[in-house]
Parts: C-alpha cells; structure tokens; sequence
C-alpha cells in the first residue's frame, strides 16, 4: 500500500481554538497522525500562523510526541516529482477544522432535501419527548450520523445507492463481505483455548465464529451470534444460550466456505424452575425456529438440569414438570396474600 502525505492544521484541529493562544491538546488526532508516520506516512503541519507562533506551535507538538516532516512547505520528494516547488501544499489528506465537503458544494437534489427534512422531524420528535435524562440529544446525534452517512452515500452520485446499502449493513453488522474460507491464516485472533481434549480457535475475519477440533481430529465451526432465543411468553425478551447454540449446530451445521445471514435463527423457546434449589430456571423447551431466510422449521425438544448440565427429556416429563412449577408459584402467591 501506498504510504500517504498527511497536510494538517493547527489551530482548531490539532488543539482546540484558542488562537493566537494554543488551546487544549487533540490526543485523539495527535495519537493518529504518530501512527500514521509509524506505517510510513508523513505529516506537514500546514497553518496560517506567523513565523514565531508557528514556533511555538511546533514546538508543542513535538512536546507530545509529533513531529513534523515539514512545515509550511512541500516535501522535498514532490518538488522533484513536480519538477519545482508550488504555493499548494501537495497531501493526499488534508485535515483542517474549515474542510467542506464536496457534497456541502453541489446542488441539493430532492432526495438530500427529504432526508434532512426527516432527520429534523425525527429530533423534534425527540425534543418533545424529552424527560430530561439526555436521551433525545443522544437521539439527536444518531440521527444526525445517520444523515452524513447518507451524505456520502449521495454524494458517490451512483446507481448502486442499494448494493452499497447492503455491503453497509454487513460491516456494521460484523459480518464478512465474501466467505470464510477454511485456511491457516484466518484462525486465532487471540481466542484459542483448550477444554476436555478439545481445542478451540478463533476466526480472525469473524470474532464470532470458532473452529473446534476434537482429539481425533474431526472439525466443527460454531458461530456464537447465529441464534437468538425468543420466549413464547413475551416475545420482547430476547437473549443468548449455548443449548441453543448446541441445538441448531446439529439441525444446520456451519460448513465452509461459510457465508453468514445479516439476521439470525430466532428459536422460540420457554423456560422455567422446578425445583427452587436450581437459581432462576432448570426446564427448558425449544418448540421452533425461524430460519434467516424466513422459514418456520419445528423442533420441539424439552430439557432439564440435571448435575449442572442439560439432558434430554419427554414432553411429557416436561408437562409434568411445568404443572408442578405452576402449583408451586399459585402456593407461593397465595402464601404471600395471606401473610
């Protein structure tokens, strides 16, 4: 990769706006830009200051680690390329507190004028809603995100506005953009561990995703996001369990190369406690599942603990064991309104 030329700001940018004075330190930027020239790149500070505050303001920097390759001036390399020196400074980036975007340059189309019209009534809304705990102006500045976000989308000027929103939504999604393929170089990213003779490596593409190879080398993947448990009670609670996970890596097994859905398995499901000396529930039943692509496949399959882990049970044991758990919270309710 091509290592760039970075021309930056000062006043405003690499501190904040206290001109002719220096204001406090951006570590956050301060902190890129070192990385930055770490990786091969180089860094003009390019400033409107005079010749004595421009000392003073490379001298700071450099009191917190940056250091300039130039200031004020081309780097000697694009003079020669450029076959003399130029008033502009030559950077493949500039950053600078006053940048406007192209986009801010161009005639608004009716598309730009509706989505800024909807994010405006959208943090109106927000605003009227306001109980004073700062939600709507968190809710505010997502909306506001959203928008430049779908700035840039509209300023690309493109017919793949769709395709693009799609690649779009598996990066935030955390999902890979072409298959995972089973190589060497995509295994343990820090996440490799060993339990019971069983080795476990982490994807490096896919934090999710594991790849878990037995004592008699035989392999198998399991993705930790692919299933979401629903409660048939109250289908607003949702939450994660390994049964789950165990239970639909046998019905639809991870093989490579592996492609995965934006959206999950949704297995619907019902828990509950029998026995009150097993914590919070210790009876679980999986009755079906919604497939990412839209399918309702049934499972129903019931367990209960037993020495900490899951075994199989009949429905009828587990109807048994649901009966007893309802007798025992109307005795418990009961108990309660007499004492």
């Amino acid at each position: 990769m091509e290592n760039n030329i970075i021309a930056v700001d000062f006043d405003g940018t690499l501190c904040e706006n206290k001109y002719p004075e220096i204001g406090e330190p951006n570590m956050e930027l301060i902190d890129f830009l070192m990385n930055c020239q770490l990786n091969g790149d180089k860094v003009i500070l390019w400033t409107c200051r005079n010749e004595e505050q421009t000392k003073a303001a490379v001298n700071w920097c450099s009191e917190k680690g940056l250091v300039f390759d130039a200031v004020n001036e081309n780097l000697p390399e694009i003079i020669t390329e450029f076959g003399g020196d130029t008033r502009k400074i030559f950077a493949n980036i500039y950053i600078d507190d006053r940048n406007v975007s192209l986009y801010s340059c161009r005639e608004k189309t009716s598309m730009d004028l509706w989505a800024e019209n909807e994010v405006e009534l959208a943090c109106e809304h927000e605003k009227s809603g306001d109980d004073g705990d700062g939600f709507s102006e968190y809710g505010c500045a997502c909306y506001r995100s959203a928008l430049k976000a779908f700035n840039s989308l509209m300023e690309d000027r493109h017919s793949g506005i769709g395709i693009t929103k799609n690649i779009l939504n598996r990066l935030i999604a955390g999902k890979p953009l072409t298959p995972i393929v089973d190589t060497d170089d995509i295994w343990d990213a820090g996440g490799s561990f060993e339990k019971n003779g069983e080795k476990s490596i982490q994807c490096k593409r896919m934090s999710s995703l594991f790849k878990h190879i037995k004592e008699d080398g035989s392999i198998s993947y399991n993705d930790v996001t692919r299933a979401v448990c629903v409660s048939i009670n109250n289908q607003n609670n949702t939450y994660h369990s390994g049964l789950i996970d165990r239970i639909m890596d046998e019905m639809f097994p991870i093989t490579m190369p592996y492609m995965p859905s934006t959206k999950p398995f949704y297995v619907y499901c019902e828990d509950f406690l029998y026995d009150t000396e097993n914590g919070d529930f210790d009876t679980v039943g999986v009755f079906y599942v919604i497939t990412p692509n839209g399918e309702k496949v049934k499972i129903n399959r019931f367990f209960a603990e037993k020495d900490n882990k899951f075994e199989e049970i009949d429905i009828f044991k587990y109807d048994a064991r649901k009966e007893a758990a309802e007798q025992l919270k109307k005795a418990n309710v009961q108990r309660g309104a007499g004492e």
